[in-house]
């Protein structure tokens, strides 16, 4: 796992707009309007930024602690998450920890 100092955080949400739905998880984003359907693993990358900041090697821990798998095929699925959520805007590189 490389390591990294950066902090992704979940951009503000209001808590209507973050929903279950079967075995997703729907986001509406007000700012353009978008709703984006989240499945596994991202639920769980998103829910993790849910509690506050994390590092790539945080956010690793807390998914090996969940997935019964290799430790490269993890990353790379971590890696294609938190890609995706910067696609759709729904995370930034905080500067701050959950801890400051």
């Amino acid at each position: 796992m490389s390591v990294s100092e950066e902090y992704f955080a979940l951009i503000p949400l209001p808590a209507a707009h973050v929903r279950a739905w079967g075995e997703s998880v729907v986001v509406y984003d007000e700012r353009c309007g978008e709703t984006h359907v989240l499945q596994p693993p991202l639920i769980d990358i998103f829910q993790a930024l849910q509690e506050g900041p994390m590092t790539p090697a945080t956010l690793f821990e807390y998914l090996e602690q969940r997935y019964d798998a290799t430790e490269g095929d993890l990353e790379d699925a971590m890696q294609a998450g938190l890609n995706q959520l910067r696609q759709h805007d729904l995370i930034r590189v905080s500067p701050e920890s959950r801890d400051a």
